[in-house]
């Protein structure tokens, strides 16, 4: 994993950087508030996926694959405000601790894929 140095005000911080054939994202390492922005959140990465989508969409790449993957992407996005929102009520937004999740049935029951 790379490292990429940004300057913030007090300190000198750092992403956590992924690299691969063709791509190189700077992924927010730390809490912003204790370390600055170093870098992107998945949201913004997922965001960018739907921006070429629509792109495509807007031309003769338009297609129901193209229209189902930025319903997808949309959803992945939305699932990741309700975590937030979760952290939020719960007091642990912007902090390293686990917000609970809201499981309806017990962890130690074993339950079928169907739910019966």
């Amino acid at each position: 994993m790379v490292k990429e140095e940004v300057k913030s005000p007090s300190k000198i911080v750092s992403g956590e950087a992924v690299e691969k054939p063709f791509i190189s994202v700077v992924y927010q390492s730390g809490i912003p508030t204790d370390v600055g922005v170093n870098g992107c959140r998945v949201e913004d990465v997922i965001s960018v996926a739907v921006d070429k989508l629509e792109k495509f969409q807007c031309g003769p790449l338009a297609c129901e694959e193209n229209a189902e993957a930025i319903r997808y992407l949309r959803l992945a996005r939305h699932s990741l405000a309700d975590r937030i929102q979760r952290r939020r009520e719960q007091g642990v937004w912007n902090t390293m601790i686990p917000h609970t999740g809201n499981r309806t049935e017990d962890e130690n029951d074993d339950f079928s894929a169907t739910g019966a």
